[in-house]
């Protein structure tokens, strides 16, 4: 998985929310531990500002996030799941539907987007995420795409970009991509998010 940018200022805040709330547990461990006038052995310390930021930020980044966002508290799309669809290319003239199917791994800091169909797998390299565009909130990312063994002789491993909106409440991601060198290809995706 590698990280992706969004264009909202959430993270900012949010790693603010995550520090304040980490001085004060940290804050409230150092009271009870004197209040039961306890104290660690010398080998353990007592859990740190960083420890409990840290605790959180894990907790926030791989699984906090998504209930926030079904409570509309977080701006990040949950776009997590498989996404099953097609796509045309100008290699035939769009005269044909390719059945594709889009994976996508994401944490609140970082995504993975692999696509596959019968001739070829492609996996995400770098991503962003934007929230406020004219059009609605689209992916872009780009790709590394290598062909099975079965694939035309003319396929070749190549690097493309995608820029896909998308719909929350179709569950659709919809665009367009375009190969580079070698292939120079371009054309339509169409998703439906299925699991």
């Amino acid at each position: 998985m590698h990280t992706y940018s969004i264009d909202t200022n959430e993270r900012k805040d949010i790693l603010l929310i995550l520090a304040i709330i980490s001085i004060v547990f940290s804050w409230g461990f150092y009271k009870i531990l004197g209040y039961y006038q306890l104290s660690l052995p010398w080998w353990i310390e007592s859990p740190s500002v960083l420890f409990f930021y840290g605790f959180l930020f894990i907790i926030f980044d791989k699984w906090l996030w998504k209930y926030l966002k079904k409570i509309n508290l977080v701006r990040t799309p949950n776009l997590i799941g498989k996404w099953s669809g097609n796509l045309k290319s100008s290699f035939d003239n769009h005269s044909s539907e390719v059945k594709a199917t889009l994976k996508i791994f994401q944490t609140w800091t970082t995504i993975k987007i692999l696509m596959t169909t019968d001739q070829s797998s492609s996996h995400s390299e770098s991503a962003s995420i934007v929230i406020d565009a004219p059009e609605g909130k689209y992916l872009s990312y780009q790709y590394i795409n290598d062909p099975k063994s079965g694939a035309l002789e003319t396929m070749s491993i190549h690097r493309g970009t995608v820029r896909l909106i998308f719909d929350e409440k179709k569950n659709t991601l919809e665009g367009e991509y375009y190969s580079g060198r070698g292939r120079q290809n371009f054309g339509s995706l169409h998703f439906v998010k299925k699991i």
